[in-house]
């Protein structure tokens, strides 16, 4: 009887040891469900993002010198060090000189790639942290509204509205942390700021003009075959990834 009970004991313990040996291991990204045992461990960056921030910067190729300034978000996904985004920019348009005065509006939709060209880990920049310097490419669809002048305001030149396809490009920095027992959402939030511009093909005529004072803005003739810039911005945004 012994014998017996000791050869079922070692069949369900073989049993159990073959299962636990045959059993594929669990995919799971320790960032999100297990936590970090070190501040120092390598940093996991995938999953869904969400970025809000602001964005500053000037107009070109327009009959009026202007600027801009305004709100800018973004929403994706992260794999490694590429990151793919959809982003939407809505924007004033102002003079340059210093004025309280806003001269229309500007909507900017489009589709972004993001790639971490150098990352410093966090036994450089400090624990759970991740310094990155990006570059990123892209294109969106480009709105410029431009307002008449008031009755209380000098006449002065008015762009027609215009609706553009234009190539995007970007370089900046990215300070990334990761919460070391993540609660879920977030488990990453990350600081971008950057530069970038805007270029379309050049029209073949300049764009239209409205009011009195078009008669004195002078606007050049250009060639369809060449790129222009159409717009500079500076970009500062919180980000989080879940």
């Amino acid at each position: 009887m012994r014998t017996l009970r000791a050869v079922l004991l070692a069949i369900v313990c073989l049993g159990i040891t073959g299962r636990a040996g045959w059993a594929e291991p669990a995919q799971v990204d320790p960032e999100v469900f297990d936590g970090i045992d070190s501040p120092y461990a390598p940093h996991v960056t995938r999953g869904s993002t969400l970025r809000l921030g602001t964005a500053v910067g000037f107009l070109y190729g327009e009959p009026v010198d202007a600027m801009v300034i305004g709100a800018s978000a973004g929403v994706g996904q992260r794999f490694g060090r590429l990151a793919i985004e959809a982003e939407l920019d809505v924007l004033s348009i102002k003079p340059r000189e210093p004025s309280g005065l806003t001269i229309g509006n500007a909507e900017r939709l489009g589709a972004l790639a993001r790639f971490d060209v150098i990352r410093i880990g966090p036994r450089y920049v400090g624990g759970n942290s991740l310094l990155a310097v990006y570059v990123e490419g892209g294109a969106a669809v480009a709105w410029n509204h431009w307002y008449g002048a008031a009755y209380n305001e000098a006449q002065r030149a008015v762009p027609a509205d215009t609706k553009r396809v234009e190539g995007q490009a970007g370089v900046g920095i990215e300070i990334d942390h990761r919460l070391q027992e993540p609660i879920g959402f977030p488990h990453r939030i990350g600081w971008f700021l950057g530069w970038r511009i805007a270029a379309a093909p050049s029209p073949d005529a300049p764009d239209a003009c409205r009011g009195e004072s078009c008669r004195t803005v002078a606007m050049p003739m250009t060639s369809h075959d060449r790129f222009v810039v159409r717009s500079m911005l500076f970009q500062s945004s919180l980000s989080v990834t879940w």
